[in-house]
């Protein structure tokens, strides 16, 4: 099979309304071999099929390469794509028609104006005709970026697994979203305009740097604090951080219902964080840790009962909605009946207030 040459931008009927930061250095590429190999220079592809085999295959791409910061832009036909898992998040910046996105059972989707942030796990990807932007993030610079912008010497660990373990989002939903999005399509506009007429100002101004920057806000809602010695960084001082809190909320919060839903949206932590950072620093499960301080809670309070207390009464109190559940679980805890616990403490000891 001969090589395909590289055409100008001379658009399809389907992606002449489609607009494009790059689209005056786009070029036609028109095996869909080539295409794979382009966009693989920022995420890697296992599937690239298109969702039309009766016509041609088309699509106009532009690739560049700055301080590190590695982009594809592209207008492609409706088609189907898998990626395979990788290191780095992936940002995809939407510029028109459709993306529909499923990674780990979520469902995503990416039409204009809209900017996601993937995590290194494969995804799928759907597409209408669709104009996009495509570049890759190292979570360790992330990390080093939001240290040097907090003024800190050591990032705290909540930051690392928000980095790293966070599950997709779609950035213009958040309040902070619009403005940041549109500071960061003008530094992706600023390289368009310098890749010709200077290329060594695109590195002198550190457009990527500033990219990280903007990216690092994005995805760490504490940068967005306006003093440099706010409540997060006293707390790192102390050794403390956004996970320490969200404990000392479970602790005080026993009798409440407790989920990882609830503790998402308290902590900013995604689900697949809170997993990590319970097994990392706890050893278990956060279901796992919230029924052992439920259950230590129970038997404090069977071992020092107030008057009137029953075993019901004090499940209720540590967040137990099913009684048969609590005895099952104290059992299996501290292998002795809730009710004869009871029972002893108030043999030996009179009844004492908590």
């Amino acid at each position: 099979m001969g090589t395909s040459i590289p055409q100008p931008f001379e658009p399809q009927p389907q992606a002449a309304g489609l607009v494009n930061p790059f689209r005056d250095r786009l070029l036609l590429i028109d095996t869909i071999d080539r295409s794979a190999e382009l966009i693989s220079t920022v995420v890697p592809l296992r599937q690239l099929e298109a969702a039309s085999t009766s016509v041609p295959w088309w699509h106009y791409g532009f690739e560049s390469s700055f301080g590190g910061v590695a982009l594809v832009a592209a207008i492609l036909p409706a088609c189907h794509l898998q990626t395979q898992e990788h290191d780095g998040l992936t940002v995809l910046l939407g510029y028109g028609g459709e993306q529909r996105i499923r990674q780990e059972s979520y469902d995503w989707t990416c039409q204009a104006d809209d900017c996601l942030i993937l995590n290194g796990a494969s995804y799928s990807c759907d597409t209408t005709a669709v104009s996009t932007l495509l570049f890759h993030l190292r979570p360790e610079r992330l990390l080093s970026t939001a240290m040097v912008m907090k003024g800190l010497q050591h990032g705290p660990a909540a930051w690392k697994d928000l980095i790293q373990q966070s599950q997709c989002r779609r950035l213009s939903a958040d309040r902070d979203g619009p403005p940041l999005q549109a500071l960061l399509r003008q530094e992706i506009s600023l390289v368009n305009q310098l890749v010709d007429a200077s290329p060594a100002l695109i590195e002198r101004l550190q457009v990527d740097e500033r990219i990280y920057r903007l990216m690092a806000a994005m995805i760490l809602p504490d940068l967005l604090q306006d003093s440099p010695l706010d409540r997060l960084h006293q707390k790192d001082l102390q050794g403390r951080d956004i996970f320490d809190e969200m404990i000392d909320y479970i602790k005080h919060n026993l009798a409440e219902p407790l989920n990882l839903t609830m503790l998402e949206s308290y902590s900013h932590y995604s689900r697949r964080a809170l997993q990590y950072a319970f097994k990392e620093r706890l050893g278990c499960t956060a279901t796992q840790w919230i029924r052992n301080q439920r259950l230590d809670q129970a038997r404090r309070f069977l071992q020092n009962p107030s008057p009137g207390d029953s075993v019901a009464q004090i499940a209720t109190q540590c967040g137990y909605r099913s009684l048969s559940l609590f005895s099952v679980d104290f059992q299996q805890r501290f292998h002795v009946k809730p009710s004869q616990l009871l029972r002893e403490a108030r043999a030996t000891r009179p009844p004492q207030s908590r």
